[in-house]
Parts: structure tokens; sequence; C-alpha cells
């Protein structure tokens, strides 16, 4: 195991491009979180355009009071993990355009090690996610009515599933397709098209099993309590189940396309 990370860890450390999408999330996420955060202490629902209405959090909103601010961040977080996908969809069609791939093949690693070795580059990634979600709700955090830190906590997890999720469904992309800007186009397409089609053809409680669907139940929008809806994240055993249902298939694909020599292709 450590030698396979080894393996991955040089492959990125010397990648430009892993520097530079990692410098972008980081550098994106803490400007928009301090966005948000002033623009809800400023935004007011004043009539005929007044700026002395009630703002965000004297309505209920409180964007980054505890327990709030988990759910508000987990959402914001998750517009960023493309930025996670681009990174796993260049390092796998680099093994393909570099024949690094094949090379390792040839010097002795199983099939089995090389998806292990990507899955824990994906695991880690996973992992930043989440931390990112933690120092956020750090920095960022306010509590007033003195509520318990942990109340709602249980999204930091269901950060983690969803962009594990979502990185291993990059993963197969990248490995049936092996073009770089291909994927990263059809990953969007399926993302917001797509699967919207499809779940439109399929009966409600069908369509949220769905990748995305499953991904936006398990960290939905919190817009919606603006409206007075009551929402929380959706990790149910079911939810949970069929993620790691979904990542298993993901894994066993690819390692029936390497088996059958996809390894060799480009």
């Amino acid at each position: 195991m450590i030698r396979l990370f080894k393996i991955e860890y040089l492959k990125l450390f010397y990648s430009k491009t892993f520097w530079v999408i990692i410098t972008l999330y980081t550098g994106l996420t803490w400007p928009v979180a301090l966005i948000i955060d002033k623009t809800s202490k400023s935004f007011t629902f004043g009539d005929g355009g007044e700026q002395n209405g009630p703002n965000l959090e004297s309505l209920g909103f409180s964007v980054f009071n505890f327990p709030d601010i988990w759910m508000n961040l987990a959402y914001m977080l998750s517009f960023f993990k493309i930025l996670l996908a681009v990174i796993i969809v260049i390092h796998v069609s680099n093994e393909y355009a570099f024949r690094t791939l094949r090379q390792n093949i040839i010097d002795g690693m199983s099939k089995i090690e090389i998806i292990v070795a990507k899955e824990l580059v994906i695991i880690i990634m996973a992992i930043f996610s989440t931390l990112m979600l933690l120092a956020l709700a750090l920095v960022f955090g306010k509590n007033p009515n003195n509520k318990s830190l942990f109340d709602g906590i249980e999204i930091v997890f269901s950060n983690f599933l969803s962009v594990l999720l979502y990185l291993n469904f990059a993963y197969l992309l990248t490995t049936i397709l092996k073009k770089s800007g291909l994927v990263i186009g059809i990953l969007l397409l399926y993302s917001f098209v797509i699967e919207n089609l499809i779940a439109f053809k399929l009966p409600e409680n069908i369509a949220g099993f769905l990748p995305i669907h499953l991904i936006n139940n398990m960290v939905p929008n919190p817009m919606s309590k603006l409206m007075g809806s009551e929402i929380s994240t959706d990790l149910s055993i079911a939810n949970i189940a069929v993620s790691l249902v979904y990542i298993s298939l993901f894994l066993g694909s690819i390692y029936l396309l390497l088996k059958r020599g996809n390894a060799g292709k480009q």
C-alpha cells in the first residue's frame, strides 16, 4: 500500500496541472465563503428596494451559524468537486497518453494494484474536501445561540461519500474514453443534463437513486429553507449502501476493462 501511494504521490507531485487545480480549488472556496458571509449580513428584503428590511440571518437563515453552517458549506463545496474530478480525469488520462499505465503493468503491477493506487488518490481527494469543510466551519462558524457544534455534522460524512462517488464516476469515464477534454465535457453534460432527462422518465423513488440525484440528496440545497421547507441531509442506510454499490460497480467495471487489454489502448 505504501509503495502504491509513493508511486501516485510522485506522479502528482511533479504535475503542474495538479498544483494549479488544487491552488484554484483552495483559492476559490475561501473567497466565496467570505462573500457569502458578507452578503448574508447585508442582503435585505425591504419593500420597494429599501435597504432597511430584514436580512437573511434575521429571517432564520443563519448562513454561517451553527448548525446551519454544516449544510450551507457542504452545498457550497459541492460546486467545486468538479475541480477535484478534473484532477482525477487528467491524472488517469495521462497514464494512457504517456503509456505509463502500460509500463506499470510490464514492470509487474497487477490490475488490482493499479486500481488501488488510483483509489488511494481518490480517497485522499475526498478527505481533502472534508478537511476543507471542517476548516471553513471553524473559521467562519458562529454560535450566538450556544447550540451544539455537532448538530448536523453528519453532513461531513455525506460530503466525503458524495465526493468519493463522483470521483469514482469520473475515474470510470476516463478509463472508458481516455481523452481528458472529452471526459470532462461528458461528465458535465451528464451531471447537469443527461441524468435529469433520464430521471424525468423514471418514478421519483427510483430516480432518487441515480448517481447525481443520490449526491444531491445527501448534500441538499439549503436555499429551500428560505421558503419555509424543512430540509436535511438524507444519509440513510439505503443511500449509503447504494453509493457503495455504485463505487463497487465502477471499480469492477474498470478492472474488467483493464483485464481486457484496455491499458494498452488509446
